[in-house]
């Protein structure tokens, strides 16, 4: 694995904005062709509820990640100037070149000598994005902002019954500044699972017979719950030993949000309860991809994060197939509740 310790890096805010549009499991499920007790029994074993998703079929997650960043400046009062580099992590840029992060640089007014550039990853891109913002500020930068998120209801068949009700859009910001923290990251990657979760004829590496196909995503379920079963309490035991901490010893776990079966399945393995490893996330707004974990600090999480210092892991797996875990100390960030996209735009 690869692992990395950070001492002058700290987590500073986090913001998270989502789709206005709430959709309700029970609506959609007839709609999906579900039979009643089929549907009922999904809402109990996967938490299938509510999502957000955009409002409008031209919004991006550069918008959502705007949106947040614009919020998440405020509260830390700050300017776009103030901010030496830009991270943007997502499987849905505005456009396959340029670089979304440039114009994202451009939209919000910051400096032409701000360091701007794309990541393609999904579940662990927060961790992942989470670990470069680090390296950038430990190494001499001052401020670097991550924005992580998916438009996910546009990756998906519409009348995908095993795959729709599970994605929701979120778009996320989180500002790393310079300060005395002690970290610690371990990030992994396995390639030749990179069919259980992928979008085919989605890139140049497609079969000339799907060319007039709609780049939608396709998802191995079995094997997708199998490696994370696998990976994940592996993980979540080596990053305690890379801090040298006891599972007592971290106030939450904050997990990637697939599903609650999922979570479910890994909250017995580490025998953690619902107090320290928060479950609901995707229930109320869907799978929100890299920032799940952002969307549950916001969702779930905000009143300790805003008001008192912690000490948290945070873990995220899937599409690659990747996962990545940190242990961190924050302070008292800003860290609001969840923001709806289009009640605020208008």
């Amino acid at each position: 694995m690869a692992e990395m310790r950070f001492t002058h890096a700290s987590l500073a805010g986090v913001v998270t904005t989502v789709g206005g549009r709430t959709l309700a499991f029970d609506d959609e499920a007839a709609g999906l062709g579900m039979r009643a007790d089929e549907a009922e029994r999904l809402k109990r074993s996967m938490g299938f509820a509510t999502r957000n998703v955009v409002v409008r079929d031209d919004t991006t997650t550069s918008d959502l990640c705007l949106n947040s960043t614009r919020a998440l400046l405020r509260g830390l009062d700050l300017q776009p100037g103030d901010i030496d580099g830009l991270i943007f992590v997502t499987q849905t840029p505005d456009y396959s070149s340029p670089s979304t992060a440039i114009a994202m640089q451009h939209r919000l007014g910051m400096r032409t000598d701000t360091l701007c550039f794309d990541v393609s990853l999904g579940c662990s891109g927060f961790v992942y994005g989470l670990s470069i913002a680090y390296s950038l500020v430990q190494s001499g930068l001052n401020r670097v902002l991550l924005c992580v998120g998916d438009v996910s209801s546009r990756m998906v068949a519409r009348d995908d019954r095993a795959i729709t009700p599970i994605m929701g859009d979120a778009g996320a910001a989180a500002l790393v500044e310079r300060r005395e923290a002690e970290s610690v990251f371990q990030l992994n990657s396995d390639g030749s699972g990179e069919k259980a979760l992928f979008i085919p004829h989605s890139g140049l590496r497609a079969d000339p017979e799907d060319a007039d196909k709609p780049p939608t995503l396709f998802m191995d379920g079995a094997q997708v719950f199998n490696f994370t079963l696998k990976r994940v309490p592996a993980l979540i035991n080596d990053i305690l030993t890379a801090a040298d901490v006891r599972p007592d010893d971290i106030d939450y776990f904050v997990l990637h949000q697939p599903n609650k079966y999922i979570l479910k399945n890994l909250q017995r393995r580490l025998n953690l309860d619902d107090s320290r490893l928060p479950t609901g996330t995707q229930s109320v707004y869907g799978n929100q991809s890299s920032a799940s974990i952002p969307g549950t600090i916001s969702g779930f999480l905000s009143e300790p994060f805003s008001n008192r210092p912690l000490r948290t892991i945070l873990a995220g797996f899937g599409v690659g197939l990747s996962w990545g875990a940190c242990a961190i100390r924050t302070e008292r960030i800003f860290a609001p509740p969840v923001l709806k996209f289009e009640e605020i735009v208008g």
